[in-house]
């Protein structure tokens, strides 16, 4: 994996706009739709913030969640609110470009279904590889919805499935994108935030395969402000 690491969060969400707004530009001025996948998480929001100021030919990128909580849209521990409230609500994106999930349905598992059904008519084609996928990584090594205890590598047909955060965390029920799917992406990068999560980072570095973030493929990038690493 390549470190990007900068002296202040602004400087690192400006360099990850620009890194993202390259990606998407490259593919977009060559007639190509830019498939995009964001996580919440503290860490993003200026990111985000930076993004929806670049110059973007929307209409050409198509985004998606990396996961979510069984949240409505609105909650305040939902990701597609954030998303939409530092991103997608100030840039001229069709509404059809946007992919969020629809938690009113009954179950868990049937947001699942149902999301995973929405990428793949999204892509019309297999196998599902995303353009980028932007991930965090949490104190305890857990990255989208997939948290340490599990083997999460078993799973290689499914690319959208439902999962149980541990009891510690705010909303047990969440939804995310598998880790098949993840490691399949052209491109990730992860954006991290804070000093404390330098130990963490150099464990996703040495692949440390007892963390979820540690199973992501080491062809990926991590911008970071952690001053000890």
């Amino acid at each position: 994996m390549k470190v990007n690491k900068f002296s202040s969060k602004e400087q690192m969400s400006l360099a990850a706009s620009e890194y993202t707004a390259g990606l998407i530009n490259t593919n977009t001025r060559a007639g190509k739709i830019f498939t995009l996948a964001l996580s919440g998480g503290s860490s993003p929001i200026r990111f985000y913030e930076l993004m929806a100021q670049e110059k973007i030919d929307w209409t050409m990128v198509k985004i998606f969640l990396v996961d979510e909580r069984k949240v409505s849209a609105d909650h305040k521990f939902s990701n597609f609110r954030m998303i939409k409230e530092t991103l997608l609500s100030k840039i001229e994106i069709p509404w059809e470009n946007i992919f969020s999930i629809k938690t009113e349905i009954n179950s868990v598992s049937e947001c699942a279904g149902e999301y995973e059904e929405q990428i793949i008519n999204a892509f019309g084609k297999l196998p599902i590889i995303f353009d980028l996928i932007v991930l965090g990584v949490g104190p305890d090594g857990h990255t989208a919805s997939l948290f340490p205890g599990e083997d999460h590598t078993f799973e290689k047909k499914r690319i959208f499935i439902s999962k149980e955060a541990p009891s510690h965390f705010d909303v047990s029920e969440r939804l995310t994108m598998t880790l098949s799917l993840i490691n399949k992406a052209t491109n990730r990068i992860f954006v991290i935030s804070g000093e404390n999560k330098s130990k963490m980072i150099n464990r996703v570095l040495s692949q440390d395969s007892t963390i979820p973030a540690g199973l992501i493929n080491s062809r990926s990038n991590i911008f970071t402000d952690s001053f000890e690493l």
